[in-house]
C-alpha cells in the first residue's frame, strides 16, 4: 500500500488533496452562494465514488472516510496552493513520479468537476467554467507538478535516474564481477600454496619417520648392547656379592662368639650394680631427719623462708624444712597451703 509509506503526517494531508482543490477554486472565486459550495462538494464526492483507477494511492484516498482537516474551510487560495504543493512534493519523494501522475490526474478531475458544477451568477445562465475558475485550474496544475513541460521535465529526471542507476548497477556489477575474479584467484593461490604446503609437509614427515625409525633401530641396538653388559655386570655383581655374604658370615659368626663374651660379663657387672643399688636404696629409704623441734601448722600468707625465719633464726635453711615435709608439700616448694601440718627438722 502506498499509505504505509507515509507518515501520519503526510497522510493527514495528502487524503484531503481534493478538499483542498476544491477550497483553491472556492477561494478564488470569492462570491460562490451556498447552493454553489452544495454542488461543488458534491462534485467532490461524486469523483472520489466513482472515479475510475488502479493507482493503490488514490484509491486510498478515494476509499478514506475520514472527516476533513478544519483549516481547509478557512484556508484562503495561497493556503491552499501551499498545501498542494507539499502534498505534490510529499507523494514525488516518497513514492515516484508514477503516483504523482496518477494523483494528478485524479486531482484535476476534481477540479474540472467542481468548476463546472454550477454556473456561475444567480440564475444559473453564466458560463459553466468561469474564466477566474480556468485561471485557477491552471494555477493548480502548476503547483500540482502537473503541466505538460513539469511531466516532461520529471520524466526525463526519472530516465536520467534510471540511466544513472543502470551505469551504477553495470559498475557494481564490474565491480562484483573483479571481485569474484580477484576472490577466485586468490582461492586458486591459496589452494596452490595449501598443495604445496601439504606435499612439503609429507615430504618432512617421510624424512622425519625414516630418520625416527634409524634412531628407533639405533636405540634397540644400543639398548641390546647395553643389556648384555648390565647382565655380565650383574653376575659379575653376584659372585663378589656371594663372596662378599660368606665373608659377613664368617665375621658373623666371630662376632657372634665375642657378643656372647660380653654379655656374660655385662651379665656379672649388672648383677654387681643391681646389688649396689639395692644397697644404696635400703640406705636411702631411711629417714634423713629423725629428730624435729616443733610442728607447724600453715597459715596464710606464709611461706617456707618465713616459717625458716621463726624457728632458726634465718631464711636459709627453707629447703631443710621441704626436704623433711616433701611428702606432705609435694614436688612444688613454693606451694604450700593453710592448713597443712610441718615438722620442723633439728638441726
Amino acid at each position: 500500500m502506498s499509505k504505509a509509506k507515509l507518515t501520519a503526517a503526510e497522510w493527514e494531508l495528502v487524503k484531503d488533496a481534493p478538499y483542498w482543490v476544491e477550497q483553491a477554486l472556492a477561494a478564488a472565486e470569492k462570491q460562490a452562494t451556498p447552493a454553489v459550495a452544495k454542488k461543488e462538494e458534491q462534485a467532490v464526492e461524486a469523483v472520489r465514488q466513482g472515479y475510475k483507477t488502479t493507482n493503490a494511492l488514490v484509491r486510498d484516498i478515494m476509499a478514506d472516510q475520514s472527516e476533513r482537516a478544519a483549516a481547509i474551510a478557512k484556508a484562503s487560495k495561497a493556503d491552499a496552493d501551499v498545501a498542494l504543493g507539499r502534498i505534490a512534493a510529499i507523494v514525488e519523494s516518497k513514492l515516484g513520479g508514477d503516483d504523482l501522475d496518477a494523483l494528478n490526474d485524479f486531482l484535476l478531475e476534481v477540479g474540472e468537476r467542481v468548476a463546472g458544477a454550477a454556473k456561475e451568477n444567480v440564475l444559473g445562465l453564466g458560463e459553466e467554467v468561469s474564466k477566474k475558475e480556468a485561471a485557477t485550474l491552471k494555477e493548480l496544475a502548476v503547483v500540482l507538478r502537473a503541466t505538460d513541460a513539469q511531466k516532461k521535465a520529471r520524466k526525463e529526471q526519472a530516465q536520467a535516474t534510471q540511466v544513472q542507476a543502470s551505469q551504477a548497477a553495470q559498475a557494481t556489477h564490474a565491480r562484483e564481477e573483479a571481485a569474484a575474479k580477484a576472490r577466485q584467484e586468490a582461492q586458486a593461490r591459496h589452494e596452490a600454496e595449501a598443495k604445496a604446503k601439504q606435499e612439503a609437509e609429507a615430504k618432512a614427515r617421510q624424512e622425519a619417520d625414516a630418520k625416527a625409525k634409524q634412531e628407533a633401530q639405533a636405540r634397540l641396538e644400543k639398548a641390546r648392547e647395553e643389556a648384555e653388559e648390565r647382565q655380565q655386570k650383574l653376575e659379575a655383581e653376584r659372585r663378589l656379592e656371594k663372596a662378599r655374604e660368606e665373608a659377613e658370615a664368617r665375621q658373623k659368626e666371630a662376632q657372634a662368639k665375642r657378643e656372647a663374651a660380653k654379655a656374660e660379663e655385662e651379665r656379672a657387672a649388672a648383677e654387681a650394680a643391681a646389688a649396689k643399688e639395692a644397697a644404696a636404696k635400703e640406705a636411702a629409704a631411711a629417714p634423713r631427719f629423725t629428730e624435729f623441734i616443733a610442728e607447724h601448722t600453715v597459715v596464710a600468707g606464709e611461706n617456707l623462708s618465713f616459717i625458716s625465719q621463726k624457728y632458726y633464726g634465718h631464711q636459709g635453711n627453707f629447703r631443710l624444712i621441704y626436704e623433711a615435709n616433701k611428702d606432705v608439700i609435694g614436688d612444688n616448694m613454693s606451694l604450700i597451703r593453710p592448713g597443712q601440718k610441718l615438722r620442723i627438722p633439728k638441726l
